[in-house]
């Protein structure tokens, strides 16, 4: 007996959510441990868009490929991206923490 996945929308928010969050954390490890945002403001932010361009990148060219309608699709991507950052923000911000308590906010 074997198992094979069809692609469909749904696998595909749920390996992006997983894939995103794997992603901005990986990133923001990186830019927080080596202090990398002093010297470069910008790559604060980096971590925040790692997560919503791997979310896109896997997400979007699988919209098509479900039974249910469109407009239906699309909002539960858009929700699932929405949490895919909250959750992403939350844990982030909990690895600046780790790094540099002087730029925690108290959850």
């Amino acid at each position: 007996m074997t198992l094979t996945a069809k692609p469909s929308a749904g696998a595909a928010i749920v390996c992006a959510t997983g894939l995103g969050l794997l992603a901005g954390c990986s990133l923001a490890w990186l830019v927080f441990s080596k202090h990398l945002y002093g010297r470069h403001l910008e790559l604060a932010l980096s971590p925040y868009v790692a997560v919503l361009i791997v979310y896109a990148v896997i997400v979007a060219p699988n919209l098509r490929r479900s039974a249910f309608p469109f407009a239906l699709v699309l909002a539960m991507a858009i929700l699932g991206a929405l949490l895919t950052l909250l959750v992403g923000a939350v844990l982030i911000e909990t690895i600046l923490c780790h790094y540099d308590p002087y730029h925690c906010i108290n959850l």
